[in-house]
């Protein structure tokens, strides 16, 4: 029979079976690489995106010919890019607020085709004028086709972008990398 074993011995030998049993820690160099944004990691990949993303043309006002029974503002182009394919589609932006320096936004997708719906995604905020990345930050989704970001922008855009309303025109274009 084992003799009683006290809750702190119990946790100090779990502790130590845990640590014996963990991967080494990364070094340095690959934390660094862990951490740099997608689009240097892979900068041809993102102006192939970026290029697609810009030729998408959204029509505006009384050019629209498909209107969407949906709230907000002006639709904002995406590329969907999952499982290795990319999917051109329009964003509807539904919540936008820029405070302390945060961006919080709700956006709505269409429905796809195949019903299969995205859980999360990386959203990539891309200069609408330049085409070049703003930020990138994790979204969730909200409800049916609807997905919600929180991120901290940088602080030149922040000027500009803290007077944005969801009916405004918006100064971005999406990029929308399935996360795994």
């Amino acid at each position: 029979m084992k003799k009683n074993i006290s809750m702190e011995e119990l946790l100090q030998l779990r502790l130590a079976q845990a640590e014996a049993e963990a991967p080494p820690a990364p070094r340095g160099k690959r934390l660094l690489e862990l951490a740099r944004p997608w689009w240097e990691t892979w900068p041809e990949k993102f102006q192939a995106c970026a290029e697609r993303l810009g030729k998408m043309r959204v029509a505006y006002a009384h050019a629209m010919t498909e209107l969407r029974q949906a709230r907000g503002g002006h639709p904002v182009p995406a590329l969907i890019v999952s499982d290795g394919q990319e999917t051109e589609d329009f964003a509807r932006v539904v919540y936008l607020v820029v405070r302390d320096g945060r961006l919080r936004l709700r956006f709505e997708l269409s429905a796809p085709a195949d019903g299969a719906k995205v859980e999360n995604f990386e959203v990539t905020l891309v200069a609408d004028r330049t085409s070049r990345p703003v930020l990138s930050a994790p979204a969730t989704v909200a409800v049916d086709c609807e997905y919600r970001m929180d991120a901290e922008l940088p602080a030149e855009v922040v000027v500009g972008w803290d007077a944005l309303k969801v009916t405004d025109r918006m100064p971005f274009r999406f990029i929308l990398r399935a996360s795994p």
